[in-house]
């Protein structure tokens, strides 16, 4: 929930600048980055704890990712998304 805030405050900021799809693109590529390799990291703990023993696609597999990590990316999508789409409905921008 804190990443979606957070995102919200970085897309406005970004959106009162003038920049609304930067603000749509920007933290929500960021918390997917971040989660992403979350998950690759629960797959090395969960496979033999070195990075050598892990595909270069763990980090897209479904067992590596939980409830929780998909939230923290669709989330701050899902907000800075409808930021961008409200200011350039909205604002015109």
């Amino acid at each position: 929930m804190i990443h979606a805030v957070i995102s919200l405050v970085i897309c406005a900021v970004l959106v009162l600048v003038g920049f609304p799809w930067a603000a749509c693109f920007i933290p929500a590529f960021f918390y997917v980055g971040r989660e992403h390799s979350q998950a690759e990291y629960r797959y090395i703990e969960s496979h033999g704890k070195k990075r050598a023993n892990c595909p270069w696609y763990c980090g897209f597999l479904p067992a590596a990712w939980t409830a929780k990590g998909i939230l923290d990316w669709v989330l701050p999508l899902a907000v800075c998304l409808a930021g961008a789409l409200i200011s350039w409905f909205v604002l015109g921008r």
